[in-house]
């Protein structure tokens, strides 16, 4: 079942599940989300059907799996999320104003994630060790914005035992 079509459900390891969870987030904010490697490049997310500003690319994780010894199992998601706008390249002013709404919408996934994390059983996260960067320039073009980098953690007994 997808996290979109309760909140109030248990996140587990499994990756329908991780992807569904920013997906949701992503469409409450009325932002086009799409999920993948980044090295399908922004023509490819631009081309597709639907597509608006700004847009939220998730990106394929690295997932650890983990036994603490004492019959639990995890599933670590090391991960990227970006946020995207589109701005001139002669117009710096707009680059700016693109790159700081970017920013506001990661601090506002931030911001829900913590809480999801407060509520017991839904995820575990920290905000430590978050990192922001800059959408890199050279992958880019006249697209500007910020990708969270992230560690989500997922009980996986079901899946893994």
């Amino acid at each position: 079942m997808f996290w979109a079509k309760t909140q109030a459900m248990l996140i587990t390891a499994d990756f329908e599940n991780y992807i569904a969870y920013f997906q949701s987030w992503a469409t409450s904010q009325d932002m086009f989300f799409l999920y993948g490697g980044v090295e399908l490049g922004i023509q490819y997310a631009i081309s597709k059907e639907g597509f608006t500003y700004p847009f939220v690319w998730l990106e394929q994780p690295e997932i650890i799996s983990e036994d603490n010894g004492a019959g639990q199992l995890i599933e670590a998601y090391y991960g990227g999320i970006s946020v995207i706008g589109s701005a001139p390249l002669d117009d710096r002013s707009a680059q700016v104003q693109t790159e700081i709404n970017a920013m506001r919408l990661l601090q506002a996934l931030q911001k829900k994630m913590r809480q999801d994390n407060r509520a017991k059983g839904v995820l575990d996260c920290t905000i430590s060790g978050m990192k922001k960067t800059a959408v890199d320039r050279g992958w880019a073009g006249d697209h500007w914005g910020w990708r969270l980098e992230f560690e989500l953690r997922f009980t996986a007994n079901g899946l893994l035992s």
